[in-house]
């Protein structure tokens, strides 16, 4: 997707994820709600991910540590703000926090985290601080995607798209995992990203 975004001589990954953050501060303008300024932050916090997962303008050349690192500890806060957001929405609402949304997103999360990991193991070279890192990134983004399925099991209308959001979120963020950690990838996964990634955000901050 990102291909069709590579306006004014920038990238188009850059270009897309600032036009995420550009919606989420329209929303948070016209609507004026505590979540939808909380969706606003956590789009910021994620198009500053972006500038280091992407190499933004050779960015890591200036860093003392992997631009990789930095990036996951940006969405990482994003992922944290995500779940304030969706916390304040289940409190609003008086929904049930624990309910068949949460577990089954618990599920579907530990499964595909463990899968990646016996994977890692297997391959039998493992490098530690980035294991490290993918397992509390797991633990986070898994959390966060238990909190907006709790949500949407609850709310049972259209903002339930906010799943389908957390769902495709998850889905790319795994597929960097899957290649950080055992290396495997190939040009039609890493295509995958950039169309998961933008319809996953856009999901999330839309029906906040």
């Amino acid at each position: 997707m990102h291909k069709y975004f590579s306006w004014f001589g920038l990238p188009g990954t850059m270009v897309l994820s600032g036009l995420l953050s550009l919606t989420a501060l329209a929303l948070a303008l016209c609507f004026r709600t505590k979540d939808r300024w909380l969706c606003c932050a956590a789009m910021f916090l994620s198009t500053i991910g972006d500038l280091f997962m992407t190499n933004f303008n050779n960015i890591s050349e200036k860093l003392p540590v992997p631009a990789f690192f930095v990036g996951a500890t940006f969405f990482i806060f994003a992922h944290i703000v995500y779940i304030f957001t969706y916390q304040v929405l289940i409190r609003k609402n008086e929904f049930t926090f624990v309910n068949p949304g949460f577990w089954a997103a618990v599920v579907f999360v530990l499964a595909c985290g463990a899968l990646v990991i016996g994977k890692c193991f297997l391959n039998g070279d493992v490098y530690w601080a980035m294991l490290i890192l993918c397992v509390i990134y797991m633990c986070i983004i898994g959390f966060n995607c238990a909190t907006i399925f709790s949500y949407a099991w609850s709310v049972k209308s259209i903002r339930s798209i906010a799943a389908l959001g957390a769902l495709s979120f998850f889905l790319s963020d795994l597929i960097i995992g899957v290649e950080a950690l055992t290396g495997y990838t190939t040009d039609f996964l890493w295509g995958m990203i950039w169309w998961l990634y933008p319809i996953g955000q856009f999901f999330i901050i839309l029906p906040a």
